[in-house]
């Protein structure tokens, strides 16, 4: 008996495999993919213009109810559901909100240790889930995103990553008020040159590195001002 409910309960509990989406009969537009299943991608930016990418969903991605190239995939989920009322979603070239987002995303661990180490008894570290947009006097529009040292009274330390939408391949790392470290990452500035996958991976792990020893070093300079402070 017991061995016929363990049979039963398995089978029971067996993940169902899901049916493939019936095709569309348009191919996909990516290099190299055979797909005849592509549809093409819901993005609009704050100017009404959408994206011409027609991909399948092997190269594409289903966000907030609707069908996004890899590409807007990523700059729906670096701004949420938000819809920018300072000027609605990034222009559908640009991507410096998606930058900010991939950037933030991998040095998040770190500036939290980094922050959580200066805290002092009643501060604690808050950051930023989304990139917000932000614009200069010139109503130049800037994305960025942060994580704050903050107590009752506001905000104690700020490190900010942020790009420039007229310069979107740029990348702006802000402690306090001041830019600490600026670079291009290296696999944009080498996007037109073939590479092995060991080269990019090398060159990422010292730009991140780069990134994460410049925030340290303005953290542990405002750290030392805090202990000659007291």
């Amino acid at each position: 008996m017991s061995q016929l409910f363990r049979r039963n309960r398995n089978a029971e509990t067996a993940p169902s495999v899901p049916e493939p989406p019936p095709s569309t009969g348009v191919a996909c537009k990516v290099a190299g993919c055979a797909s005849d299943n592509a549809r093409p991608c819901a993005y609009r930016d704050g100017r009404g213009r959408g994206c011409r990418t027609v991909c399948c969903p092997d190269h594409g991605t289903s966000t907030e109810g609707k069908f996004y190239c890899r590409r807007h995939a990523g700059v729906i989920r670096a701004v949420g559901a938000q819809q920018t009322p300072q000027g609605g979603l990034p222009d559908v070239d640009n991507r410096a909100a998606s930058l900010v987002n991939w950037i933030a995303r991998d040095l998040d661990a770190n500036v939290r240790r980094l922050l959580s180490g200066v805290a002092k008894s009643g501060e604690s570290v808050i950051a930023d889930e989304t990139v917000h947009v932000a614009r200069d006097f010139n109503r130049k529009a800037r994305w960025e995103q942060s994580w704050r040292l903050v107590d009752h009274t506001g905000v104690i330390l700020k490190v900010t990553i942020q790009v420039l939408e007229e310069n979107d391949s740029l990348v702006r790392v802000h402690v306090g008020s001041g830019v600490i470290a600026d670079g291009v990452p290296p696999w944009i500035a080498r996007r037109t040159e073939d590479s092995d996958v060991a080269t990019d991976t090398a060159q990422r792990q010292r730009f991140y590195q780069w990134l994460d020893e410049s925030i340290f070093m303005a953290v542990d300079r405002f750290r030392t001002e805090r202990v000659r402070l007291r």
